[in-house]
């Protein structure tokens, strides 16, 4: 059984004859006499009682005919949920993007610039909107957001995370700090300064303090609350990021060294759904890895 003939019973029934069923489906009255035969032959039931007035349904075929609207429904559902979904080349129509970051200065030119640039890469239309912390997921969640681009992974049962490239990495600090007259910083450097511990700021922060306080690293990590990080910037603290250069040039307040090469270490970027909404991710993220990545991340 398949639902061509699924579909073919459900014509005849609703047209009386085989002639205009198959006029309205664009098939042969041998096709479609066929398939009919084929189907009755496998369910062991006749569907049809053949007569000079065209073709009535039995009673088993009526049944039948009724319980197949649903499986007609949702195939055409399937239908039309791909021609939404997707394009010739897999690629959803729209794609509502959500840097999950801290907001920074300069984000807004930022955003512009992503969803231009992706937009040319994907050639389809692009959001680029800006999702601090937990509202990140929660715009997941509610279908605010298709996609969310982490730096770091992103840890939860309900998501796929999808690597798309690293960036190295950083330090960022105010631009008076003694530490902004290097070029690079090594572990040693920081170690005087408070350096913030802090879930919301992004995943590369968690990431990057994860893996320093495994190599055991002598840091003096602190926690701090939103609300206070220019005042702990302006005061001499540090916040471990991404060394992604245009993240120091968005305030003149602020500048972000690259750690020593023997420190160093990849944070991930990650592309994110709803797991479930996985077919059209992989489509962005093969085409933005064809494409070279992102252009926040140059």
């Amino acid at each position: 059984m398949n639902i061509k003939q699924i579909i073919y019973l459900s014509k005849v029934v609703e047209r009386g004859s085989l002639s205009s069923a198959a006029k309205e489906l664009y098939v042969t009255v041998q096709a479609l006499s066929k398939a009919i035969a084929d189907l009755e032959r496998e369910l062991g039931q006749s569907l049809f009682v053949r007569g000079s007035r065209g073709m009535q349904p039995t009673s088993f075929g009526t049944l039948f005919y009724q319980k197949a609207q649903s499986v007609i429904a949702g195939f055409e559902g399937l239908e039309s949920f791909s021609l939404t979904y997707a394009d010739v080349n897999g690629m959803p129509d729209c794609l509502r993007l959500a840097l999950n970051t801290p907001a920074f200065p300069g984000n807004e030119l930022v955003r512009e610039n992503t969803a231009a640039f992706m937009k040319s890469q994907l050639g389809i239309d692009v959001t680029c909107d800006l999702a601090t912390g937990e509202a990140g997921y929660e715009g997941l969640v509610d279908g605010t957001f298709d996609v969310l681009v982490t730096v770091g992974a992103f840890r939860h049962a309900d998501v796929d995370c999808c690597p798309v490239g690293t960036v190295p990495a950083g330090v960022m600090m105010g631009s008076r700090h003694p530490l902004a007259a290097k070029d690079v910083v090594a572990l040693d450097d920081l170690a005087p300064y408070p350096i913030a511990r802090s879930s919301w700021f992004d995943r590369a922060n968690d990431t990057i303090v994860e893996s320093y306080r495994k190599r055991e690293a002598h840091l003096n990590f602190v926690e701090l609350a939103l609300d206070d990080v220019a005042k702990f910037l302006g005061e001499g603290g540090l916040i471990f990021t991404t060394g992604i250069p245009a993240l120091g040039r968005t305030s003149p307040l602020l500048t972000v060294r690259l750690l020593a090469s023997e420190d160093a270490m990849a944070v991930p970027i990650c592309v994110v759904c709803l797991k479930g909404r996985g077919a059209a991710t992989f489509s962005v993220v093969e085409k933005l890895r064809s494409s070279g990545g992102l252009p926040f991340l140059k």
